[in-house]
């Protein structure tokens, strides 16, 4: 089993003192402290909150500890009953742009067939593809159901 994020944290501090119950500070690491200037907090969750007095960022502080910023948290308890997620692929945005696009293809084909023009193969199969993508935004954005 691995150490809490704190312990991670504060093993690597130096001048590392004990404020109260969750709280310490520290020499920060990011720059030449003479004197403590982080303040180390563990909050309830077991998450470590980082602050350094002299304005270094989280970042810098993470980078001369040689640590992620995943470090500071615990690892997730799933329970197993979370909803499972499913990557959006486009913004909604970018659907949106889509679906113009894809409407003002078929658009202007149907404007090609009343005035006569004839439609080949490559044509059904561009417009068979529209239809597919139009298709898979609706069922996207109905949770894969169509209302």
């Amino acid at each position: 089993m691995s150490a809490a994020p704190i312990d991670n944290v504060l093993a690597q501090l130096h001048k590392v003192r004990q404020r109260q119950l969750g709280q310490w500070s520290a020499c920060c690491p990011a720059h030449d402290d003479k004197g403590p200037s982080l303040s180390v907090r563990e909050t309830a969750e077991g998450a470590v909150l980082l602050h350094c007095f002299a304005g270094c960022s989280v970042a810098d502080i993470l980078s001369a500890l040689g640590m992620e910023m995943s470090g500071l948290f615990p690892p997730r308890q799933l329970s197993g009953r979370e909803p499972k997620r499913t990557p959006r692929l486009l913004t909604a945005g970018q659907a949106v742009e889509l679906l113009d696009r894809e409407t003002q293809l078929l658009a202007v084909v149907a404007a090609n067939m009343l005035r006569g023009v004839e439609i080949n193969q490559n044509d059904l199969d561009r417009i068979a593809k529209a239809a597919g993508r139009i298709n898979w935004l609706r069922s996207q954005s109905t949770g894969g159901t169509y209302a």
